[in-house]
């Protein structure tokens, strides 16, 4: 399994907004090759972290043109840019 982190601080007036339009991405991060799951925790008010798990890196690299499609559609949210953070699973149950 393959991971990628993600943290973002986005403009928490548009909450609301942000939770839409994760909604309307549903269908298309499920067709992304080798998803296994999707996970956004909301850690801080403006901030959240998402945790997107493959089934391979190489999945994970063959979605990441359309994960930056999605991603590029929150951008309008962002307070500051994304940080993320990349790599094989170590432990999972």
């Amino acid at each position: 399994m393959y991971c990628r982190v993600t943290q973002i601080t986005y403009d928490a007036s548009k909450r609301d907004e942000v939770i839409a339009l994760l909604e309307s991405k549903r269908a298309t991060m499920l067709a992304l090759p080798g998803i296994q799951s999707v996970c956004t925790v909301e850690t801080s008010e403006g901030e959240i972290t998402s945790l997107a798990v493959y089934d391979t890196q190489e999945n994970f690299n063959a979605a990441a043109p359309e994960v930056g499609k999605i991603m590029g559609g929150f951008a309008a949210y962002f307070t500051a840019p994304p940080v993320g953070k990349e790599g094989p699973t170590m432990f999972y149950f």
